[in-house]
């Protein structure tokens, strides 16, 4: 068997194992220590239909603000990330927030 062909029957393997876990890309590359463009790349070679992928729900946690937070000038939230963190203050811009938070999260 040529290592083309090793390679292929390794990731069907990891495919397979992937759709079964139940987990999503992120967490499942994390746990087997693959990136998710490695993922998506076998996806797309080995013409496995992303719809045929079983996929976790995203599961929201109630938030409950006890006090109502009063922005002022020198007022502001804190959002840790990992080991990063942002500031938000009175008057930021949702969608450059949105960005920053989408980036952070994004494999290395």
């Amino acid at each position: 068997m040529t290592t083309k062909e090793q390679r292929r029957q390794e990731w069907t393997a990891r495919i397979a194992d992937y759709k079964a876990s139940g987990l999503t890309m992120s967490a499942w590359c994390d746990a087997h220590h693959v990136t998710k463009e490695q993922l998506k790349y076998w996806l797309r070679k080995l013409k496995v239909d992303p719809s045929e992928v079983v996929t976790t729900p995203t599961h929201w946690v109630p938030l409950t603000v006890a006090d109502p937070i009063q922005f002022t000038n020198h007022a502001y939230l804190v959002v840790y990330i990992g080991s990063a963190h942002i500031e938000i203050r009175s008057g930021f811009d949702p969608r450059l927030l949105r960005e920053v938070v989408q980036a952070l999260e994004a494999p290395c």
